[in-house]
């Protein structure tokens, strides 16, 4: 299945809005509809709906990080339907790669929460290393670009 990002746009909010991660996942990802609320707060915040084969079945978030070549993926979510089939990997790539390529990103930042497990070994394999810091309460790794 071939992974693309696309803006939320009214045509399609209702739907990310509704898309879920497994129960026991639930601690580990803010719903969808506070990422999108995010950005009336952080208007530079980009939500992006992630679609395999033209159907949705996840919503990543990305905004400018702290320091200047820097970008944070926020959010990564693939609903618990789709799961299991490498979509998560397909949208951390193509998240990555679309913060390189529209940013001119040189890294991106992202957190998780210490006992996930399965985001860590995510994490991990594509090439994304632990800084030591720790944001609120969750495990910060990066990956340099280029």
């Amino acid at each position: 299945m071939a992974v693309e990002l696309r803006p939320v746009t009214k045509d399609d909010f209702r739907a990310v809005i509704k898309l879920e991660v497994g129960p026991d996942q639930a601690d580990f990802v803010a719903p969808n509809v506070v990422g999108i609320a995010e950005t009336h707060v952080y208007p530079e915040a980009e939500p992006r709906a992630v679609y395999a084969d033209g159907q949705l079945v996840g919503f990543v978030l990305l905004h400018p990080g702290g320091r200047a070549g820097e970008h944070v993926l926020v959010r990564l979510m693939i609903d618990h339907r789709f799961q299991g089939r490498g979509l998560g990997r397909q949208a951390l790539e193509a998240a990555v790669e679309y913060a390189g390529r529209e940013h001119k990103a040189e890294s991106v930042r992202l957190s998780f929460v210490p006992s996930n497990a399965r985001a860590r070994a995510l994490y991990l394999s594509a090439g994304f290393v632990a800084t030591g810091e720790m944001d609120d309460g969750e495990v910060v790794m990066v990956r340099h670009l280029g």
